[in-house]
């Protein structure tokens, strides 16, 4: 049985005959807007990546702040 994915039910909702296009393996004719589309999800998954991180980096320095104060006021 072949798994079928979110994306292509929204292909199939969006336009049958597009799915069934793709379904017989026959290329897009955006291939411009395809491209685009991939490029832009990669800028997005990067700025996602960076705000992780970045998260990661301000709860790090959070807790050497508290880590300082403690050691500060027992010191």
């Amino acid at each position: 049985m072949r798994i079928i994915r979110a994306s292509e039910i929204n292909a199939f909702l969006y336009c049958h005959r597009a799915w069934w296009y793709g379904l017989q393996g026959l290329p897009s004719d955006n291939q411009a807007d395809l491209a685009e589309g991939s490029w832009s999800h990669q800028v997005q998954a990067r700025r996602l990546w960076r705000a992780i991180w970045a998260v990661r980096l301000a709860v790090l320095a959070f807790v050497l702040a508290v880590l300082l104060l403690i050691w500060h006021f027992i010191a």
